[in-house]
């Protein structure tokens, strides 16, 4: 017999992933900027990464509550 996991469980597993995926939204526009020269513009796929991450981080935090 399978026992289904607590519910804070679950909530720690799926803040885990949140994270671990913004993380590696932080690592693609870091690498994207590598190749930007300071005066050169941002390029919108490098702020959305960016925006993409801190978005999962604010979900991640809201499971704290």
């Amino acid at each position: 017999m399978t026992t289904s996991p607590a519910p804070d469980q679950l909530r720690e597993a799926l803040r885990s992933q949140l994270l671990r995926l913004a993380e590696h939204e932080d690592d693609v526009a870091a690498t994207e900027a590598e190749h930007i020269h300071y005066w050169e513009a941002m390029p919108a796929s490098i702020t959305s990464h960016r925006q993409a991450a801190a978005a999962l981080r604010a979900a991640a935090d809201d499971l704290l509550e």
